[in-house]
């Protein structure tokens, strides 16, 4: 009986060739970035690099230099981008855009207000609307409260609270008071 021939298993060439492809890749960004001199232009450069060697791969001669043929393959496209840009209109990276500042904005005429503004404007305020003012804004007392101590309906409290606040606004700002009854 004839022994089996062994036969050796086939060289995975493809497999080979991105092996030695991806030991050559700190190689290539080193080189990369020196061209470029921006990281995102150069990982964009070696990607293209990577992607024209393998669509490339039947054109490289085995027992040749590798590196050497990949970092030609690198500066042409490098030149190629170079050559486009010269054509093209300039890009410039948002980073490196100037932005205008935002215009500035007029300070509310309230912010303008003092302590002693305000204090002024409810002592001119008609003493209904005063009273009930200054108990529920100035001294926190409950609506509730307010209505037993003054001896009036509780939703009297809160009209009378709406309408001075809105006579304080007419007193402390008199002209978005005319801005707002001239629409």
């Amino acid at each position: 009986m004839a022994s089996p021939q062994v036969i050796d298993p086939p060289i995975d060439a493809a497999a080979d060739f991105d092996r030695n492809l991806r030991a050559h890749e700190h190689a290539l960004r080193d080189l990369a970035l020196r061209l470029c001199r921006n990281p995102a232009d150069a990982g964009d450069l070696l990607q293209d690099t990577f992607e024209r060697a393998l669509q490339r791969r039947a054109q490289y001669q085995p027992g040749t230099n590798l590196r050497a043929w990949l970092c030609t393959m690198l500066h042409h496209l490098f030149l190629d981008r170079c050559r486009a840009r010269s054509r093209g209109p300039a890009h410039a990276s948002l980073d490196e855009v100037a932005l205008p500042a935002p215009e500035p904005t007029a300070e509310p005429a309230w912010a303008m207000l003092t302590r002693d503004d305000v204090v002024a404007a409810v002592a001119r305020l008609e003493p209904d609307f005063r009273s009930v003012y200054q108990l529920h804004s100035l001294e926190g007392v409950p609506y509730q409260e307010i209505a037993a101590r003054l001896g009036i309906p509780k939703a009297t409290v809160g009209t009378r609270l709406a309408r001075a606040r809105r006579k304080l606004r007419d007193l402390l700002l008199p002209a978005r008071a005319a801005d707002e009854s001239h629409p």
